[in-house]
């Protein structure tokens, strides 16, 4: 799990900037002013965490900064980052697997030059034939994506999970009822 200070849009990108040594205008440290606002902040250089956060703007008439306490106020979200669950095949049964039905061993396949870029053992040819067009393991949102992408396309490259030429709700369907972790 990762947690993450955040100020408003424009006191962490300044902040971050700042602690990137990135000069976006004039930068003076830990205080980085553009236009009519500056900030200044505590930033991790590690985990880039934004602490003790401060926004000011520029009151014309006075020609003085005056601390903005809506832009200032720090809120805290928290990010969780998992990976899918990918099941993969043991080394003895992907040597005894035949996902695209043409009689010889993927393996085989495979060491005849046959695609397999996620180096799981099964062929990606028939990971994408049902529906797993990101190669994760898990037919999901991206791989919807995918196939939203090549919507209406003609013989498209991906996403003719049926095989009738053409990206359409006959496809969509079938990947959503496929949702879910790769099984084979």
């Amino acid at each position: 799990m990762t947690k993450i200070g955040i100020t408003s849009k424009f006191a962490l990108a300044l902040a971050v900037a700042s602690a990137a040594a990135v000069s976006l205008a004039e930068d003076t440290g830990s205080v980085v002013t553009v236009g009519d606002k500056r900030v200044s902040a505590i930033v991790d250089d590690t985990t880039l965490l934004v602490s003790e956060p401060v926004v000011e703007t520029k009151n014309a008439e006075t020609d003085s900064w005056e601390v903005s306490e809506e832009e200032s106020a720090l809120t805290e979200f928290i990010k969780d980052s998992e990976e899918p669950y990918r099941g993969y095949i043991s080394v003895a049964t992907s040597m005894m697997f035949d996902c695209d039905g043409n009689g010889q061993l993927d393996s085989i396949d495979i060491s005849n030059g046959a695609i397999d870029v996620d180096g799981d053992g099964v062929l990606d040819r028939c990971e994408y034939a049902i529906g797993d067009l990101n190669l994760n393991g898990v037919i999901d949102g991206f791989d919807v994506s995918i196939l939203l992408g090549w919507w209406g396309v003609p013989f498209p490259q991906f996403g003719d999970l049926n095989q009738d030429g053409v990206v359409n709700a006959m496809d969509l369907g079938t990947l959503l009822g496929r949702f879910g972790v790769v099984v084979y």
